[in-house]
């Protein structure tokens, strides 16, 4: 893909990058690792109007990563054909800790039926650490319309 076709916004979020965030049930949460290596991990999120909220296990190495290194990046997917990609960087930080997502009305909202077709709905009181996303930046790439 041409560099061209990729524009950059400074936390510019447009009506698509909104609808986006807030229909989509899966991103890419991009941390960065001990090693320097970036992690990429596929995450539910929800957008609260301004950040991206993220649940996780308080074990898990996403966690880790963030306390060490806070800048992330949130992908989301193309249309298919490469375009629509949605990227979004900015910084994160451990929001809330010991919180049971299913409580999170507006997140629950979002994925409790998911939850439900694939037999996580008790499981997800393990998603105790909440993590908000602060929007720095966006990255978009054409769709084709």
């Amino acid at each position: 893909m041409a560099r061209d076709y990729i524009r950059a916004m400074t936390a510019e979020l447009t009506p698509e990058v909104t609808e986006r965030l807030t229909a989509d049930h899966y991103g890419w949460l991009t941390t960065v690792a001990k090693s320097g290596l970036p992690v990429p991990r596929l995450v539910w999120f929800f957008f609260d109007g301004t950040d991206v909220v993220v649940y996780s296990m308080p074990g898990a190495a996403k966690v880790r990563h963030v306390t060490a290194h806070p800048q992330v990046s949130l992908n989301l997917d193309s249309d298919g054909n490469g375009g629509g990609v949605i990227a979004l960087g900015g910084h994160v930080a451990i929001d809330a800790t010991d919180v049971d997502p299913r409580e999170d009305t507006p997140y629950w909202a979002k994925y409790s039926s998911d939850a439900e077709r694939f037999g996580l709905t008790e499981a997800m009181a393990a998603y105790s650490t909440r993590l908000r996303i602060t929007i720095d930046k966006v990255w978009t790439t054409p769709t084709g319309e």
